[in-house]
């Protein structure tokens, strides 16, 4: 394993990434053992550990791992969850992602299940969900086109988290530049990032809100008929 850079604050970041999944699952958005959060620290990556209470997350339950392969660091007495390669391929795919929450809100998680049960999903790669928001509302517009209407992409799974981590990376390959924050994971919820875990947390909770209104009163109007679909 080639040597790794750590950032100054990892500690402080354990500390922060648990209280974050218990308050997640205080809000129902992490259930039982299910979820995962993860932050960057320097070169590696502190990852929520598999099989414990989210409501009871403590910074022992926070491993830190090498970026390449997810291999815990020297010093480490945890090992890395299984859905690992789904947050590295997102931080290797994504130099300024800082964060990355993978959670089940329940209106999100209602809306992509009802997408893949309707046969919105192509089950060989990505489809686009009627969940609609805008560049400004999940803070990713550059003040010229904040207003244009973006579609979050859905991804269906698969058995082995390998091939779905497969085609994730084929989509950043091909829109890490426009692709908006966040994929919905069919049948289950959601992967939110951004710069920090503040950032991601903002705009789970935007997206939360957006599905639920999208579920009481159908999609969204947008304003352009062509608007990007964002996907594959």
């Amino acid at each position: 394993m080639e040597p790794v850079i750590i950032g100054a604050g990892s500690e402080l970041l354990r500390e922060n990434l648990a209280a974050a999944g218990r308050d997640l699952h205080r809000r129902g958005w992490l259930a039982d053992t299910s979820g995962h959060l993860s932050v960057r620290s320097g070169e590696a990556v502190l990852l929520t550990v598999d099989g414990v209470d989210r409501g009871a997350l403590t910074r022992d339950d926070i491993v830190l791992v090498e970026p390449g392969e997810g291999l815990p660091l020297l010093g480490e007495v945890e090992w890395p969850p299984a859905d690992a390669c789904l947050h590295l391929v997102l931080y290797r795919g994504l130099p300024e992602c800082g964060a990355i929450i993978q959670a089940a809100p329940p209106h999100t998680t209602e809306l992509s299940t009802a997408a893949h049960t309707t046969g919105v999903i192509d089950q060989v790669a990505f489809g686009g969900t009627e969940l609609k928001t805008t560049a400004d509302e999940l803070g990713t517009g550059d003040g010229s086109d904040s207003a244009t209407p973006v579609t979050l992409p859905i991804v269906a799974t698969w058995p082995d988290v390998p091939r779905t981590t497969e085609v994730i990376a084929d989509h950043l390959a091909r829109h890490a530049e426009d692709a908006p924050p966040a994929l919905l994971i069919a049948g289950y919820g959601v992967l939110v990032w951004g710069r920090d875990l503040e950032t991601a947390r903002a705009r789970l909770t935007h997206i939360e809100e957006l599905s639920r209104l999208t579920r009481l009163t159908g999609p969204r109007e947008t304003d352009s008929a062509d608007a990007p679909q964002g996907v594959c």
